[in-house]
C-alpha cells in the first residue's frame, strides 16, 4: 500500500462519500488516485500557508541513511526541536484508526474517530491544527536542504569551473612547447640543409655521424 493510499485511507474522504448534510455516507472506497490526492494537497483549500515554510537551521536536521539508500528522518525529534506541544493528535488517531477494521464504511471509520477523540479530550480541530503545525516543520526541513543543497552545488560548480581554467592553462602550455620543439625542428632543419649544401658541393654523399 503505498504512502498516498495509507493517508487516504486513514483521512480523506471523496464528495461522493459525504452527505447533502456533510456527514460521512456509508459507500467506502474512494476515486482519488496518487496524482489527484497529491495536487488536493497544493490547491490552497489544503495547502499551509507560505510563511510556513521559513527554512530550519540545518544544524538541528539529522539524516540516517539506509542500506537502501533511502533517507530516515526523526520528524518527532524536528517537532520536538520546533516546540510543537507533545500532544501527536494526528499519531493518535492514525494509530487508532490503523487498529479499526479495515471493511468498515467511512461513516462508521468517521463515528468511531470522533468518539475516539471526544474520549482524549480532543476534536477534529485539535487533530488538523496539530498537523499543520507539523506540516510548517517538514516544510522548513525540505526548504532547508534545498538552500544547503543549491549552495553546496554552487561550491562544486566553482571548484569544477576553477579546475577546468587550470586544465585549459595546462593544455595551453602543452601546445606552446609543441609549437616551440615544432619552431626548434624547422630551424635546425634548415641549419642541417645550409651544412650539408657545403659538404655535397664538394663531392662528399655520406650522412654525417650522429652526435
Amino acid at each position: 500500500m503505498s504512502g498516498w493510499n495509507k493517508v487516504k485511507g486513514l483521512f480523506w474522504q471523496s464528495a461522493e462519500d459525504r452527505q447533502a448534510d456533510g456527514t460521512a455516507a456509508l459507500a467506502d472506497g474512494d476515486a482519488l488516485s496518487d496524482e489527484e490526492f497529491a495536487a488536493m494537497l497544493a490547491t490552497s483549500e489544503h495547502a499551509v500557508p507560505a510563511e510556513a515554510a521559513d527554512a530550519v537551521p540545518l544544524g538541528s536536521f539529522e539524516t540516517r541513511s539506509t542500506a537502501a539508500g533511502a533517507v530516515e528522518i526523526d520528524f518527532q525529534q524536528q517537532y520536538d526541536l520546533a516546540g510543537i506541544p507533545d500532544t501527536d493528535e494526528v499519531e493518535q488517531l492514525e494509530s487508532f484508526l490503523g487498529r479499526l477494521d479495515g471493511a468498515l464504511p467511512k461513516a462508521s471509520k468517521i463515528a468511531a474517530a470522533e468518539a475516539f477523540l471526544g474520549a482524549i479530550g480532543k476534536d477534529r480541530q485539535a487533530v488538523m491544527a496539530d498537523a499543520e503545525r507539523k506540516i510548517r516543520r517538514v516544510h522548513g526541513l525540505l526548504k532547508a536542504v534545498e538552500i544547503e543543497t543549491r549552495q553546496a552545488i554552487e561550491q562544486e560548480q566553482a571548484q569544477i569551473d576553477a579546475l577546468q581554467a587550470q586544465i585549459e592553462q595546462h593544455r595551453q602550455s602543452m601546445e606552446n612547447v609543441n609549437r616551440h620543439l615544432e619552431g626548434v625542428r624547422v630551424a635546425c632543419l634548415a641549419e642541417e640543409s645550409r651544412l650539408q649544401a657545403t659538404r655535397v658541393f664538394f663531392g662528399n654523399v655520406n650522412p654525417p655521424q650522429k652526435a
